[in-house]
């Protein structure tokens, strides 16, 4: 069975899905949820299994805010594909199944050892605008490489994170913010430009890449890196 991963939805429809990684985190995925709200934006967040279980109850803030949930691992642990023990963890709180997976660090490979990942069931996400928030600490900057992102169109995949996989305290609290103050303005500019803000199960996913090893490190080589 071919690893199928999709980067984009269809290119003909004003859709752009912002899509959060590495929560639950209060309180700042609380604030990200406030802020979709008064823009009355949907969103897709991959959440970690051990965060799950650690905090059901932020977990459960973003179901009732309407959002969709998807699996991003249980460890975030570079040479685990612990997706099953992640999809438990997310279950036991939100009563459903994920139908969405991205992989930590978009090491895809670790996919192969998944039977959840595996399923017929579940579309494994990738993004096609990646402004690499993680590693910046200017709102500006931000919102400047996903507004000038070359891939930024109908359909678009935004990969954001509203948390950290570490277990540091200080900077899991820490470094989101500058995601945070972006999130606004940024909203608003996709907005304007006439992009309706959804989740992914709003949107028809197509034309996926059939994972191989090549071009997962040919990816990473041109600086596509996830986190």
């Amino acid at each position: 069975m071919s690893l199928l991963v999709y980067t984009h939805a269809r290119r003909d429809q004003p859709k752009v899905a912002l899509t959060f990684d590495d929560g639950p985190n209060p309180p700042r995925t609380d604030q990200v949820i406030e802020i979709l709200a008064s823009r009355k934006a949907r969103a897709t967040f991959f959440v970690l299994g051990k965060w799950a279980e650690r905090w059901p109850q932020a977990l459960e803030r973003i179901v009732r805010a309407g959002h969709v949930i998807g699996n991003h691992s249980y460890l975030h642990d570079p040479d685990l594909g612990d997706f099953d023990r992640a999809e438990a963890a997310i279950a036991h709180v939100t009563g459903r199944p994920c139908r969405f997976l991205r992989a930590h660090l978009f090491h895809y490979h670790l996919c192969l050892e998944s039977p959840f990942a595996r399923s017929p069931l579940v579309k494994i996400v990738d993004s096609d605008v990646n402004p690499a928030d993680w590693s910046q600490t200017d709102p500006a900057e931000i919102i400047r490489r996903t507004l000038d992102a070359q891939d930024l169109a109908g359909g678009s995949i935004i990969d954001l994170h509203d948390s950290a996989e570490t277990e540091n305290d200080a900077l899991r609290l820490a470094r989101p913010l500058p995601m945070i103050e972006a999130l606004p303005p940024l909203i608003d500019a996709l907005q304007a430009r006439g992009f309706a803000l959804v989740g992914l199960d709003e949107m028809e996913l197509v034309e996926p890449v059939t994972w191989s090893a090549a071009w997962q490190a040919e990816r990473k080589a041109t600086g596509y890196k996830g986190k």
